[in-house]
């Protein structure tokens, strides 16, 4: 009993009849039948590799589920070409993780290889246990394995098929997104040169002449403003000078002296060697910390840097340099000798 059911379950399972013994052959029969003996049988497991080929089920089905889609009309006209190596590069990772599972299921890969809990729950498909026909007790596990083999077979297509086709309809749709962003952005950019092209130049300038006309003016009256405040006419240079003397004791090396003992620090000397005209822009910008500095605090005064206020406006550090550099101590203005680092400013630029 148990060797029918053996037959049947090869029969089923694909094997020639008239090798098994059951069935009368031909001579062509025959001589077939010894020519695909001959032949290498095909491994009955399921060839497991990372390497993907497109599968035309998988293809079909991700046109059926993705032709209403913008993704599709782009795959058609061929801007979303899955045959692209990158493509290729993606579905064999995704194929890789799919056989991994695959193995595991199968129990493939042993349990206490696996560090990730969550890969620990994968159910694993066992073979059905030994089991006896209640009639005549005759063994039935071959047909049972057979049946289970063949099973496993078909469902390990599936699953494959299942997944590729998963992956391909995902990295379309993804691939169409970016696609589409990216004509976003190019409509865009098309859009702004055809606008740079239409503007005049001409018709621009005039615009924004008044505005931009307006800002310097409004800079240059404020320098000028400045200047003015520091500088002073004939009378007021002539009253300056004799009340602003120097006084004998902060004459040459004694002001750092001075600094040096009540903490003002030593003083710093820079010497220049170009042209006179260009002295006063040098010293702005590399030898404001050759001013004397009173209370120590080692911060160099700036171009900017407010020495008088007043409702007139108010004397920077820029201004006496350069008045001074023009005009001496008499084109200083009154305002502009109440501060003390007047005198400072003027004997560090000597």
């Amino acid at each position: 009993m148990s060797e029918k059911f053996d037959l049947i379950a090869k029969i089923e399972d694909g094997a020639n009849p008239i090798e098994l013994g059951i069935a009368a052959s031909s001579v062509e029969a025959a001589e077939e039948a010894q020519q695909q003996a001959m032949k290498p049988k095909p491994s009955s497991e399921p060839a497991v590799t990372s390497t993907f080929v497109s599968s035309p089920a998988a293809a079909a089905a991700v046109a059926l589920v993705s032709q209403e889609s913008d993704a599709w009309g782009m795959v058609m006209a061929g801007r979303v070409n899955t045959s692209d190596q990158i493509f290729k590069q993606a579905m064999d990772l995704g194929m890789e993780a799919s056989h991994h599972i695959h193995d595991i299921s199968h129990g493939g890969i042993d349990e206490t290889n696996l560090t990730n809990e969550d890969l620990r729950a994968i159910p694993v498909l066992k073979p059905p246990k030994r089991s006896f026909c209640p009639k005549c007790g005759s063994d039935i596990l071959s047909h049972s394995n057979l049946q289970w083999k063949k099973w496993r077979d078909h469902s390990a297509e599936v699953v494959q098929v299942q997944a590729q086709a998963a992956m391909e309809a995902s990295l379309v749709q993804i691939a169409a997104h970016y696609l589409k962003a990216m004509d976003s952005l190019e409509i865009s950019n098309k859009q702004l040169e055809e606008k740079l092209a239409d503007v005049d130049q001409e018709e621009l300038a005039k615009e924004l002449e008044p505005k931009i006309r307006k800002k310097v003016r409004a800079e240059l009256e404020k320098e000028y403003k400045s200047e003015a405040v520091a500088a002073s006419d004939t009378r007021q240079a002539k009253k300056t000078a004799t009340r602003t003397a120097k006084p004998k004791g902060k004459a040459g090396g004694k002001v750092g002296g001075a600094a040096a003992l009540f903490g003002g620090g030593p003083k710093i000397s820079k010497k220049y060697e170009g042209a006179k005209k260009d002295k006063p822009d040098w010293f702005l910008d590399e030898a404001l910390d050759t001013i004397y500095d009173p209370h120590g605090t080692g911060k160099p005064l700036k171009p900017k840097s407010i020495l008088a206020r007043s409702s007139d406006g108010n004397v920077r550090v820029q201004d006496v340099v350069r008045i001074y550099a023009k005009e001496g101590e008499d084109g200083l203005s009154e305002l502009a000798w109440t501060s003390p680092s007047t005198r400072y400013i003027i004997e560090a630029y000597d």
